[in-house]
Order: C-alpha cells, then sequence, then structure tokens
C-alpha cells in the first residue's frame, strides 16, 4: 500500500519516506517529493486500495517545510474546513498551472480526484518535516543501546543487532513470520550481550557465503585450495566452495574481533597452536598410515583424512568455550593450511 503501513481496528495510517542525506532543501509548493507523495495517495484512492475515510496520511521527511508555503499548514493535523477549502484551491492552481515535467504524472492523478475525495485527503494528511537522517538515527540508536552494549563495543553491538532486524524484516516481507514483537528484540538484545563475556565472542558471519564457479576460479591460487587439488578435491567441488566461504567467514571475523579488541593477538595465536597440535597428532598417524603405500592408496587416505577429521566431524576446539559456530575452526584450519603450516597429503610440503 505504501513505504509503511500501520493497521488497527478501526484505522489504518500510511506512511510516505522521504529521506535527504546531501539536499537540504525545505519542502516547497511544487517540490517534487510533496507531489510524488500525493501522486502515490491519489492513485490507491482511485483505484479503491483503502478506506479514505478510515485513513490517516503520513509524510515524513528530513527537509524542512518553507513557512511561506501552503505544504506549512498540513503539519496541523486537525485543519478547519476553510483550511481544507484553502490548501485544495491552492495544489488546484499549481496543478493546472504549473509546468514543472517532473510532476506532471502526480498533477493528472490529483486532478482526477473529486471534490469529496480531495477534501478527505487533505483533511487526513499529516507531514512530519525536519526529522532525523540516516547518521542521526544510527546515534539515537547508539544511545538507546548505551546500557546495554559493554564499554566500547557499541558500534560493534549494533552492527550485529541492526543485521539481525534486517533479516527478521525480509522474511517478515516474504511472509515468512509475523514481525519482530517487543519481547523478540529484548531477547536479542539480551542474547548478544552475552556474546561479549569472558567465555564468549560476539559472532558477526553467521551465515554460509554463497560461492559461485567464478568465485572459487579466482581463488585458485590461495595455498589452501592448492592443498585441496592434492587430495582430488575439485576447486570447482562443493565441497571446496565451503571451504572458501568457512576460509573468508574465519579470517573476517578474526579480523573484525582484533579490531574491536574483542581478542588480543597473544589469544589468536594460542588458539592456532591448540589447533596446529590437534592436527599434528592426527597427521603424525596418517604418515605412519602411508608410509611404504603407494600413491593411490596414501591419495585416498589423505583425502579421508581431511573429510572425517576436519570437514564431517569438526573438533570441537573453541576460541572460547561458549562460541560454538564451527565454521571459525573449519576455516582457521584453512587459514593454516594456507600458511603452509599444516596440510593434508603426507608429502605436502614437497608437492605444493
Amino acid at each position: 500500500m505504501d513505504d509503511i503501513e500501520i493497521e488497527s481496528l478501526n484505522k489504518s495510517q500510511v506512511f510516505q519516506t522521504k529521506h535527504k542525506l546531501k539536499s537540504k532543501a525545505n519542502l516547497t509548493n511544487s517540490c517534487v517529493d510533496f507531489w510524488k507523495t500525493i501522486r502515490v495517495w491519489a492513485d490507491n484512492i482511485r483505484n479503491n486500495r483503502l478506506a479514505l475515510n478510515n485513513t490517516i496520511f503520513n509524510l515524513i521527511s528530513t527537509e524542512k517545510i518553507s513557512t511561506s508555503s501552503f505544504i506549512f499548514q498540513l503539519k496541523q493535523y486537525n485543519r478547519s474546513e476553510d483550511n481544507v477549502d484553502f490548501i485544495i484551491s491552492e495544489m488546484d492552481k499549481i496543478a493546472t498551472s504549473s509546468t514543472n515535467v517532473a510532476n506532471l504524472n502526480a498533477y493528472g492523478e490529483y486532478l482526477k480526484l473529486s471534490v469529496k475525495q480531495k477534501k478527505l485527503l487533505i483533511k487526513n494528511i499529516n507531514i512530519i518535516d525536519s526529522e532525523c537522517d540516516i547518521i542521526k538515527i544510527s546515534n539515537k540508536l547508539k544511545a538507546e543501546l548505551a546500557l546495554s552494549a559493554p564499554p566500547n563495543q557499541i558500534d560493534s553491538f549494533l552492527e550485529i543487532l541492526e543485521g539481525w532486524w534486517f533479516q527478521i524484516t525480509i522474511e517478515h516481507l516474504l511472509n515468512k513470520n509475523d514481525g519482530i514483537s517487543f519481547q523478540d528484540l529484548q531477547y536479542k538484545i539480551s542474547d548478544i550481550r552475552d556474546t561479549y563475556s569472558l567465555d564468549n565472542l560476539p559472532n558477526h558471519f553467521n551465515e554460509q557465503l554463497e560461492i559461485s564457479d567464478e568465485d572459487a576460479k579466482n581463488s585458485k591460487d590461495k595455498y589452501f585450495l592448492k592443498q585441496l587439488e592434492l587430495i582430488s578435491i575439485k576447486i570447482a567441488s562443493d565441497t571446496a566452495k565451503r571451504a572458501i566461504s568457512d576460509f573468508r567467514r574465519a579470517f573476517e571475523q578474526r579480523s573484525k574481533w582484533l579490531r574491536h579488541d574483542l581478542i588480543s593477538p597473544f589469544e589468536e595465536s594460542e588458539y592456532e597452536d591448540r589447533l596446529f597440535d590437534h592436527w599434528k597428532n592426527l597427521f603424525d598417524v596418517l604418515k605412519d598410515e602411508c608410509f611404504e603405500n603407494d600413491v593411490n592408496t596414501i591419495l585416498t587416505n589423505a583425502k579421508n583424512f581431511y573429510l572425517e577429521s576436519f570437514i564431517k566431524n569438526t573438533p570441537n576446539i573453541r576460541i572460547r568455550d561458549k562460541f560454538k559456530h564451527d565454521y571459525l575452526t573449519r576455516g582457521s584450519f584453512q587459514i593454516l593450511a594456507d600458511n603452509k603450516r599444516i596440510g593434508w597429503h603426507p608429502q605436502y610440503l614437497e608437492l605444493i
């Protein structure tokens, strides 16, 4: 119906939202944003998409209304009959005489309304000007979260919350859920706050990345992919694409934690040492099993070593106890493989 629609039992509200970040011009009699909004509302009215008697038409703009414009009077919601007639007279005059090409369709839609429809529309318009732009809204959100987020982590905290909000909103638009309740929001804020505890970390990369054939091809020079090719896993395979996704997510997540001082370089290094130690114990067994075997047997054992011990059964090695997202473990092993610190083939250092 509109940018935003709010329905209650006996009343409906529709909202047009106009955001200007660079332009700070005033809303004037012939401004495009105002008349585009009128065009949308007039079209909905003429096609009976809404109940005109029970609808409030809201225009929210970051721009300021010029005090010399008739639009300024639309800020007063409970306007008199005389006031409504004056506004219609001004709009009729502009719609029939203006040569503004950008507004021609809007003028046409407005003039198709009956006098009664015009009066009901103008009576029910509510304009809110000089609203916050997107930067100021971000600052307001941070102020609201000040007592929920850990000190010096408000930007990271808000980033996770907004990511969750946008995803739920998309699902709502696709009719996959009923919306976001206040309780849902409370639970999510509490859940995010818990990830900043000493035994946990926030997760910014919850979704698997979709890796195309082109993405995989462009990554072929990475050593971790060359290591997969050594054990007969093709770069275009889904297995390799998941490895690319894990590698990228783990790399970006660890980089973000370091930038936000959520982990120290020492903690990251200690985590890699634990991963290496786990790999080394299994790798030594692999080398013993492959001793004096033929090439095909070695290749089969090496591939099974990778798939069974590191992919199908992800080692339970956590950077912190409560951070249980396996992509970090799998991706961190790929990072070590990319640095040639570990490998999957018994002769990986000689063969790469």
